[in-house]
């Protein structure tokens, strides 16, 4: 059945603040640097889950904290802050207040009078923060709950091997970006193998790999996932992870993609993305050579990133985001439905502002985009310039281009893309 009639979804719990959401890389945390305060310290991270304003960074002692972004003091953003490299406490921009990230207390006001107590409501909101290998989860839940709740699944091989332990033979690819999309849109991309040869040609689509296909569907501890081949499938981890697997040659080179599809915030996300292979594993010390195939994997990521924006901006004009449906559509379709039950409800997980009255048609505005004009006057949707779309022309944001190999890459490329290439489809 299309859809997958409720059987491989209804599993799957409905409350998704309660849960594991990766936010970021362990390496990309901002750290205390000893002796190093104001202008000299490291700025934290900012960024916002379900719409929650968060500020991320590690103290003196390396433990990575998460607190809402906002002072409370005046309200400005922790964000616009330093990591104080003397006390490892965010301190914001404006007075100088720190604040130590276990308790979110205000541990230090640089003009309260001598002898006088730091005032009792002077605190903002904590979130668990959990790190695995290498990647560091939040949790938007009430804190008391995470405690309760089990860590997030370990990216695995199918035969339980932890991808990234260094005895399993695999070498680890990464990358990080915030995509002003909604994270649903990527999710079901993902599910889809059909749109492989029309919206990744000229990367590792071709016209001539178009063949007709007939989905599989099985429930899954965490999710479900769908199959067109044996060897090959595509996973979906509540709430928000793809996991592919898609081994160049089944049962030799072998390949593993984990990617985090986090809801920053209605039509926002950030991706964070692992590709694990166990052949060709020498590229990585090819520094010239990495780069390269870091860079074809953004190609892929920003083909899709510019037909999702054209297909939110049809939902933004109160288009479907299904209409006409054929059986190969039954995994993302099944996704869909996940979604109605828990991020598209009507009273939903999101973020309703500091007084927790913001409407949520309100807080997606926030991740709206104005439009522009052409010579001739005429609206046109506007393209958000991202500074990683290798697919933009250089210095003209929002122009994308449909990428055309390079002579020397039509000859070399798809013999080595297909033998080495982390890929996202």
């Amino acid at each position: 059945e299309v859809g997958g009639g409720g059987v491989v979804y209804a599993h799957l719990p409905t409350d998704v603040r309660k849960q594991w959401y990766a936010l970021a890389f362990s390496a990309d945390i901002p750290a205390a640097k000893p002796k190093r305060v104001g202008q000299a310290a490291p700025t934290p991270m900012s960024t916002s889950l379900l719409g929650d304003p968060l500020v991320l960074w590690r103290d003196l002692q390396g433990k990575a904290h998460c607190v809402a972004d906002k002072c409370p003091h005046r309200s400005a953003p922790l964000s616009l802050g330093t990591v104080n490299g003397d006390s490892g406490h965010v301190e914001c921009i404006y007075h100088g207040w720190q604040i130590e990230g276990t308790s979110g207390h205000v541990v230090e006001i640089p003009a309260l009078q001598e002898g006088k107590p730091i005032p009792s409501n002077a605190k903002v909101q904590t979130y668990p923060v959990l790190e695995q290998d290498g990647v560091v989860y939040v949790w938007p839940g009430p804190p008391e709950a995470a405690e309760d709740t089990a860590s997030p699944p370990r990216d695995m091989t199918d035969e339980g091997t932890a991808l990234a332990d260094p005895s399993s033979g695999f070498v680890l690819s990464t990358m990080c970006l915030d995509l002003p999309i909604d994270h649903s849109l990527m999710v079901e991309n993902l599910l889809d193998p059909a749109h492989i040869p029309f919206a990744h040609e000229g990367t590792i689509g071709s016209r001539k790999k178009i063949e007709k296909m007939n989905m599989t569907i099985e429930k899954t501890a965490n999710g479900f996932r769908g199959r067109i081949k044996p060897e090959y499938y595509n996973a979906f981890e509540a709430p928000c992870n793809i996991v592919l697997h898609t081994p160049p040659k089944p049962g030799s080179w072998d390949m593993y993609q984990y990617v985090a599809c986090t809801p920053t915030a209605p039509g926002q996300m950030r991706m964070v993305y692992r590709a694990y292979r166990n052949f060709a594993t020498w590229v990585e010390k090819v520094p010239p050579l990495k780069r390269a195939f870091d860079r074809m994997s953004q190609k892929i990521v920003f083909q899709d990133y510019q037909l999702l924006l054209g297909q939110q901006l049809r939902l933004r004009e109160h288009a479907l985001p299904w209409n006409s449906t054929i059986q190969v559509d039954c995994l993302p379709l099944a996704y869909r439905k996940y979604w109605q039950r828990t991020f598209g409800k009507k009273d939903g997980p999101w973020w309703r502002g500091w007084d927790g009255k913001l409407d949520v048609e309100d807080l997606e505005k926030l991740g709206s985009f104005d439009k522009e004009f052409d010579c001739n006057g005429c609206a046109l949707p506007k393209r958000p310039h991202h500074p990683q779309n290798v697919l933009e022309v250089s210095g003209t944001p929002g122009v994308a281009l449909r990428p055309e190999p390079s002579a020397a890459w039509k000859v070399w490329g798809p013999p080595l893309a297909a033998a080495v290439l982390a890929t996202l489809c």
